[in-house]
């Protein structure tokens, strides 16, 4: 963690590839949402989000534009050559410099992707709709490199120790399985649960295994539960109303 309180991926991402991911400390938001929220959609005052977002571009380059996402939990994917308007999606790849590719959180995972050349990347939210839905997939197939090209890095989220979800969710998995593989790495994903009916859901052990099914070699990743550190994570699940994170990843010229 930065000396501002922001979370960089280690990884050994080529040196022109730069990552971002906010906690909750070091903005103006006030409670439930303090204090730094980023995200304008879960009830804060816009000034003090507008005020956040202000706050997070002091710790960016100033040439950079941040692209920002209505997050629907889909596996929807969107190419960009700029950064623009919010986009409904929950997925961005871009082959531009000097773009932030931006997704928030409070819980779900957060998953960054760069080719081992710096030119091309990509972000993707990944809840369980989407993880269900294929956006790691999606995300792969918008990627022009081939999957032993990319790293991935995995940001803070919720762990199995306090993600419980019903039975039902874990079959919607197994049928959506094509083959005995995508059935074992669901069958590992999802743990016992002392309370019936339930089961403890790992979505970072999820992710990571559709990544290595997809072909992707080098994964790695943050592994805080937002749950569990309240001082520096937003958590849906423990709080229900309050913020969320913001992660960022962009890449500039190679001189």
């Amino acid at each position: 963690m930065t000396e501002q309180g922001m979370v960089v991926a280690d990884w050994p991402a080529p040196a022109n590839v730069h990552t971002l991911v906010t906690t909750r400390k070091g903005g103006i938001s006030e409670a439930p949402y303090a204090s730094f929220n980023v995200a304008n959609h879960v009830g804060d005052t816009p000034l003090a989000v507008a005020g956040n977002r202000d706050l997070l571009r002091e710790e960016l380059p100033s040439r950079l534009s941040c692209q920002w996402l209505d997050q629907v939990h889909s596996a929807q994917v969107a190419v960009i050559e700029g950064a623009g308007s919010v986009i409904t999606a929950d997925g961005l790849v871009t082959r531009e410099p000097d773009i932030g590719c931006c997704v928030l959180t409070a819980d779900c995972l957060s998953v960054l992707f760069t080719n081992k050349e710096g030119t091309e990347i990509a972000v993707a939210h990944g809840g369980w709709r989407g993880l269900l839905g294929g956006i790691l997939k999606n995300t792969i197939v918008a990627l022009e490199s081939p999957s032993d090209d990319l790293v991935v890095w995995l940001g803070p989220a919720i762990g199995p120790c306090h993600y419980e979800v019903g039975n039902k969710i874990k079959q919607e998995f197994l049928i959506s399985c094509s083959s005995d593989d995508e059935r074992e790495i669901i069958n590992q994903s999802f743990l016992a649960s002392e309370e019936e009916g339930k089961l403890r859901f790992d979505l970072r052990k999820l992710a990571r295994q559709q990544l290595q099914l997809l072909g992707v070699n080098e994964i790695y990743g943050e592994e805080s539960c937002t749950y569990c550190d309240e001082s520096n994570f937003y958590s849906y699940r423990r709080d229900g109303v309050t913020g969320r994170m913001a992660s960022i990843i962009y890449f500039t010229e190679v001189s």
